[in-house]
């Protein structure tokens, strides 16, 4: 049962646990101070709200919440009984105000079958918008193709996205440690900017992370974002994970960026395996992917703007340098027409020509 507790001010068990206050605020009826639970992520910010007509707090930003007791309680680290009984004293004796620390965001993700899980339960609540459909057609993509890769177009509401979490939480899933959910005024939903869903997925086919496609976005070199919630209230960042896609018993894998383009290059290879870094420097767990596979060729199909650009071309040459230290594999390079820039460019305009 819960104890009754005779009314303590709101501001006054602030004050006692030494709670930073913004003076501009302490004559409104909603007082503003530092939350000592998240840290408000920067000093000099202020998303506790002390209300002092019922005499609770709130954090806009982690949620906590509570009355003067637990308040105290909480920030003291003793019970509720031991919080009243020292605030019922008729002590004036307040602690220096000192701002919290904000604390560590870098939230690392859940373990990968926690997060396909939340994935595929993600993308089954999801439709591709027709605008992205077209898009994966144009590329070259056939429509029973489009549906078994599991593209999905991100909610584009903030409501939709809200629903989305709760459906999840709803269904059992944890979202605490999966990149791209977050708290909001202490509901969960999902961050990210408008576009559609590319899934990342290791050679057991379990969804590691997503991509997304960008919409309006016109320079090339930020069309793709990881979904991520690095950062924010409760959130998770993401890796650039390596995407593994076509047959997986395959010998021979081709070796190119995004894994978007390796999807379609795969598709218009005939099921060719293709192993995708998700940028020309993100060679984390490159070899390790490759030794998995098993394979004994690796062919690079990188982008021809190698050729043109020197910085990209230093990172191919130090990818490249780092593929050809795994034994008994054999390197080889795949050239074509530099008019097309990507390998998938160019396997679409061979199918053009067919």
């Amino acid at each position: 049962m819960a104890m009754a507790y005779e009314k303590i001010p709101i501001v006054e068990a602030a004050r006692r646990c030494g709670l930073v206050l913004d003076s501009r605020t302490l004559r409104r009826k909603a007082v503003e101070a530092s939350c000592p639970f998240c840290g408000d992520h920067g000093v000099g910010k202020y998303h506790l709200n002390l209300n002092t007509q019922l005499d609770v707090y709130r954090c806009n930003l982690c949620g906590a919440s509570g009355n003067s007791v637990t308040l105290y309680a909480r920030v003291k680290g003793i019970s509720n009984k031991e919080a009243y009984q020292a605030l019922a004293q008729d002590s004036k004796i307040y602690p220096i105000p000192k701002q919290p620390t904000p604390q560590n965001t870098e939230r690392q993700p859940l373990p990968l079958e926690v997060r396909h899980a939340v994935y595929t339960d993600m993308l089954e609540h999801l439709t591709l918008l027709d605008k992205h459909r077209e898009n994966l057609l144009e590329r070259g993509l056939s429509e029973e193709r489009i549906r078994q890769n599991q593209y999905r177009s991100m909610p584009e509401t903030e409501q939709g996205r809200r629903l989305l979490a709760s459906l999840l939480r709803v269904a059992g899933h944890e979202l605490l440690g999966v990149p791209g959910f977050r708290t909001y005024y202490g509901d969960w939903t999902l961050s990210g900017p408008n576009g559609f869903l590319i899934p990342v997925r290791n050679k057991e086919g379990l969804i590691q992370g997503l991509k997304i496609r960008l919409d309006g976005e016109a320079a090339a070199n930020r069309k793709y974002r990881w979904l991520s919630s690095r950062d924010m209230p409760n959130g998770t960042r993401s890796y650039s994970w390596v995407h593994v896609t076509g047959n997986t018993a395959s010998k021979r894998a081709f070796l190119t960026e995004g894994p978007l383009k390796g999807d379609v290059a795969s598709y218009l290879a005939n099921d060719a395996l293709f192993v995708c870094i998700g940028g020309v420097s993100a060679l984390n767990g490159l070899t390790d992917t490759i030794r998995a596979l098993g394979v004994t060729e690796v062919v690079e199909a990188m982008d021809m703007d190698q050729m043109t650009n020197p910085q990209v071309r230093n990172a191919v040459l130090k990818m490249r340098k780092e593929v050809q230290t795994i034994r008994g594999i054999r390197y080889s390079k795949y050239t074509w027409n530099p008019t097309y820039k990507g390998v998938d460019d160019y396997l679409l305009s061979r199918v053009a020509e067919a």
